[in-house]
């Protein structure tokens, strides 16, 4: 008997393990599908823009199918969680930016003593990350 994985199970099992940031990149994975719907036409691509390096690529690569390989996936350096995504062929994106409270969850999440310690941080992060009401998690504009 074959059973599918869940999304969720697909983005950990590319990324290696559960980490904050690979679910914070999951939620916004799926706020942009949602609110970009389906592809205008079926050539179009899902183009993502990062402004900075982070486990939440992964989840991007795995949900949104943008991946550095085929050119639709990039990285501008800025140090900050803001999100932009794009179809090819259309003039209007979306852009998500993850709000200071959510992101100050992740300041010293590996400064921890113990291994317990940095596991229950995580566990606490990613339950936030993954809870808190969307307009308190972060900003959609389209663009």
């Amino acid at each position: 008997m074959c059973v599918e994985k869940t999304p969720w199970e697909q983005v950990i099992d590319f990324h290696g393990h559960t980490c904050p940031e690979i679910s914070l990149g999951f939620r916004v994975a799926q706020i942009a599908l949602r609110e970009l719907g389906i592809r205008p036409v079926p050539s179009s691509e899902l183009v993502v823009t990062a402004y900075t390096h982070s486990c939440a690529l992964d989840a991007y690569q795995v949900l949104n199918r943008a991946t550095y390989g085929r050119g639709t996936l990039h990285v501008d350096e800025k140090k900050q969680h803001v999100y932009h995504f794009q179809y090819t062929g259309t003039s209007e994106g979306l852009q998500i930016s993850i709000r200071s409270e959510i992101l100050d969850h992740l300041v010293g999440i590996h400064d921890h003593k113990t291994m317990r310690e940095q596991q229950n941080a995580y566990i606490e992060t990613i339950q936030i990350i993954l809870r808190t009401e969307e307009s308190l998690f972060c900003t959609i504009q389209k663009v």
